[in-house]
């Protein structure tokens, strides 16, 4: 039932800098093969086969549920989209070291069929278990980190991943409620963060965002992945191919700029765009959960 009810909101998932990622190559010299590490519902790798037929897309998802979806494409079917249900932090691993690939694309973060559905648990909108996990073959789920981690590894967690200046209070008054009632789904996490930490501004996001957001990259280990996930994607990719990373919040950020920096004084390569590129207004407009992402391009240049 919950893969029926992703796959019935993919009309409402709208893949972020589209026509940014399409203009690194044109009619004359379309890539041959691409790692799309993010699949999601496959909004990159379409618009590629789209404009570009002969291409050949590899796949990755830790997302069971992102997986099947794509298998039921037609694309899929056709063999031109190959899905494996791997998470691209670990793709090293198993891949072939004779892969190597025109463009790899990281689209970063949730996607919209994840959000939208309150049984994955990693929105405050509706009410559902917290969860939060990407893979759900994983054990560790954000209700275990609320409901057993100490008081003190609360606080780093909240400061570190969700750069919130003084979680004290809210982390006090939570550890003090657990241990009359566990915390078990996202309203009850959602309304007792709002209740310590109220929205003093209008027009900002609602409070509890920057706390979902540290536990889900902690479940998720997200910034580790995103680290060892760049640096093993470097051998991946043909002499003047493009690696483009589309991250959503600061600290992601940090990690593809860093190392990005770091690939170019090794002499590895050249950033493609000097400044970071943001989606447009029209596509803010259409689609206002791309507002807050950023696509950095890096080029191999040896």
């Amino acid at each position: 039932m919950a893969f029926l009810k992703s796959t019935q909101k993919q009309k409402d998932h709208f893949p972020v800098l589209v026509s940014e990622l399409l203009s690194l190559f044109s009619k004359e010299s379309p890539p041959k093969q691409i790692l799309d590490c993010t699949f999601g519902r496959g909004g990159h790798s379409l618009a590629f086969l789209k404009k570009f037929p002969k291409s050949q897309i590899t796949a990755l998802d830790c997302d069971y549920q992102a997986v099947q979806y794509g298998l039921s494409l037609n694309e899929a079917r056709k063999g031109k989209i190959k899905l494996i249900n791997k998470n691209f932090h670990h793709f090293a691993r198993f891949c072939k070291r004779t892969e190597i690939y025109d463009l790899i694309v990281m689209d970063l973060g949730t996607s919209s069929p994840q959000l939208d559905d309150p049984d994955r648990g990693f929105s405050f909108y509706q009410d559902g278990p917290l969860d939060m996990r990407m893979d759900q073959r994983q054990k560790l789920k954000a209700k275990d980190i609320i409901n057993t981690w100490s008081k003190k590894a609360l606080i780093e967690l909240f400061q570190s991943y969700g750069e919130i200046r003084n979680p004290h209070k809210v982390v006090s008054a939570l550890v003090e409620q657990r241990q009359r009632k566990k915390f078990e789904t996202t309203r009850e996490l959602s309304q007792w963060i709002q209740k310590f930490y109220p929205r003093k501004v209008k027009h900002k996001s609602h409070p509890a965002t920057a706390w979902f957001l540290a536990l889900r990259i902690q479940v998720n280990q997200e910034l580790e992945g995103l680290n060892k996930g760049l640096s093993d994607c470097l051998p991946l990719l043909k002499n003047q191919a493009y690696l483009s990373v589309i991250s959503f919040h600061s600290l992601e950020d940090r990690i593809v700029k860093r190392t990005f920096k770091k690939f170019i004084a090794e002499g590895k390569g050249r950033l493609w765009n000097k400044k970071v590129i943001r989606p447009g207004f029209e596509e803010r407009k259409q689609n206002p959960r791309s507002r807050s992402a950023k696509m950095r391009v890096y080029q191999k240049t040896i």
